[in-house]
């Protein structure tokens, strides 16, 4: 089932334009002022057959970072166990972690898209089925960004390598 079958009600056929349209209402809403400008036409460039699209530069850039700003704790938390452990195995095999570091930039900026709209249409259906209140109105207020969830892991990581630099 694709995320777009998920984010509709299964009783309906996906081809109707009046659910389609609602459905990137609904997206718009919880996106925010970037969807118009940026994410709306990532999304739509995804199909089953591509399930990624574009390069997202702020997920490349910073990852994590990005993750919190956008409002996705859960993936987030994911990310940093997974750097962690990484980080594990490579201090006990004694390598250099530059490869991996980029191999993970890279992860993100090919596929942070594509796990945006996972995000965005996971949240829409629980949000629809919740039918609390007006659902725009939830939409925003779920969706969107969190500057403050940005720049608490950004000023951890400056921190960390402040201390890194002043032990070096």
């Amino acid at each position: 089932m694709t995320l777009d079958q998920q984010a509709v009600p299964p009783s309906v056929p996906l081809e109707n334009s009046a659910l389609m349209h609602q459905l990137e209402q609904d997206r718009a809403a919880f996106v925010g002022e970037k969807y118009q400008t940026y994410y709306q036409q990532q999304f739509q460039e995804m199909t089953p057959k591509k399930p990624y699209a574009g390069f997202n530069i702020a997920a490349f850039f910073f990852g994590v970072i990005w993750l919190f700003y956008r409002k996705m704790y859960s993936y987030a938390v994911m990310a940093i166990a997974l750097i962690i452990l990484i980080g594990v195995i490579e201090s006990v095999l004694e390598i250099d972690g530059f490869a991996s570091t980029l191999g993970l930039s890279v992860a993100f900026g090919v596929f942070g898209n594509t796990l945006y709209k996972h995000h965005v249409d996971k949240q829409i259906a629980k949000l629809r089925q919740l039918e609390k209140g007006d659902l725009s109105v939830e939409l925003e207020k779920c969706g969107g960004t969190n500057v403050v969830a940005g720049l608490i892991p950004l000023l951890i990581v400056l921190g960390l390598i402040g201390l890194a630099i002043m032990n070096s």
